[in-house]
């Protein structure tokens, strides 16, 4: 499994968010992070979706956070950029290879469960941090360098 950008791009997003007072205009957020505008607009629409941000579309507009950012979860922001849909979706094709007298069926559900296991172990650590708790221990970081 690989994590695309837009996962990291999103954390990123929603920081710069919710590090200020008023509403954040989405050409602000790409020259922050020096991405094109309408890539970021990809971005930002899958954290509309779902609810993480809204949109207001007036001459004050801009992104605000709909939640705060210690109730914003990695999960929460893996599962609006990646989906909800469980890693592993089978085709049942070992069972075209495979004489079924070998318990096939079986070892293909084995193995599906191992795997359904370590998702569940990926997606509960990532709901253990909050974005809070990110900027806290960037603050602590930085209260160590000085």
């Amino acid at each position: 499994m690989k994590i695309r950008k837009s996962f990291e791009q999103a954390i990123c997003i929603l920081l710069l968010i919710g590090a200020q007072d008023k509403p954040i205009k989405s050409h602000e957020l790409s020259e922050k992070l020096l991405v094109s505008d309408s890539y970021l607009k990809k971005i930002t629409r899958q954290l509309v979706v779902s609810g993480l941000i809204s949109s207001m579309a007036n001459k004050r507009g801009g992104f605000v956070l709909t939640k705060s950012l210690d109730c914003i979860s990695l999960l929460d922001i893996f599962e609006a950029m990646e989906g909800k849909e469980a890693f592993v979706k089978t085709t049942h094709l070992v069972e075209k290879v495979f004489d079924s007298q070998l318990r096939v069926k079986e070892t293909e559900d084995f193995i599906v469960d191992y795997l359904n296991a370590a998702e569940n172990q990926y997606k509960q650590k990532l709901k253990e941090i909050t974005l809070s708790q990110i900027i806290d221990a960037a603050h602590q970081e930085e209260g160590e360098n000085l």
